[in-house]
């Protein structure tokens, strides 16, 4: 098929300003060009790294009720919540172990007693995908089961510093405005919230991605994921 020279002039003028543009997605060649009442569109050949977005996914731990209202009304709630990316959700749980505190599972899953609240969009991550589960399984090394702390190292830090990394900034400050209220008045937080759970004998080798049981659940049997 043979095109007239002032649609193929227009083309490469488009095609230049696209790729000074990674924010266009098509080319258009309007009626000015081709002298006729057609506009041509036309994807282009090229496209730029397809960027990765990055999710940090909500949950509400505190029953509906007059007590979590109340909280709400003063701008403080109970949360857990953990990052979505690649299509997975990564958290962090306490443990008495010294390995991994992070876990995987589906996006939104949530878990036994807690209600998924809203999933809040971070941006967009310019590393590559294998730059991303690098950084992944360096948080997992860094975020061990036995080093969590209700009000200074829980599931929330772990996912704004995660996002951190990823996108440059970390989680709204209102998820995680309980636990530092508690830094401030510690003696207010009994002991057996703060540290790791006594969990079962049942164990997994350190060096894979395991699903213990959050300090704000229940312990059970660890199951690899």
């Amino acid at each position: 098929m043979h095109f007239p020279n002032n649609i193929v002039r227009s083309f490469f003028h488009n095609l230049t300003s696209l790729a000074n543009n990674r924010n266009s997605s098509t080319i258009t060649i309007s009626q000015n060009d081709t002298n006729d009442n057609t506009n041509i569109t036309i994807e282009p050949l090229i496209q730029g790294p397809k960027k990765i977005p990055v999710y940090v996914n909500v949950y509400d731990m505190l029953p509906k009720g007059k007590v979590a209202d109340f909280g709400y009304r003063l701008g403080v709630g109970i949360f857990h919540s953990g990052v979505e990316v690649l299509g997975r959700e990564y958290n962090f749980g306490g443990h008495v172990y010294d390995y991994t505190g992070v876990f995987v599972m589906r996006p939104k899953a949530g878990f036994p007693n807690v209600t998924f609240k809203e999933s809040i969009k971070m941006g967009y991550t310019e590393l590559e995908k294998e730059e991303v589960i690098l950084i992944i399984k360096e948080l997992s090394e860094e975020f061990r089961g036995n080093t969590y702390n209700l009000l200074t190292r829980n599931c929330n830090h772990f996912s704004g510093e995660l996002c951190k990394r990823l996108v440059g900034k970390s989680t709204p400050g209102w998820i995680n405005r309980a636990a530092k209220l508690g830094t401030y008045f510690p003696c207010m937080v009994p002991n057996g919230w703060i540290d790791p759970p006594e969990c079962d004998e049942t164990t997994i080798q350190s060096e894979q991605l395991h699903q213990p049981q959050s300090q704000h659940m229940n312990c059970a049997t660890n199951t690899q994921v």
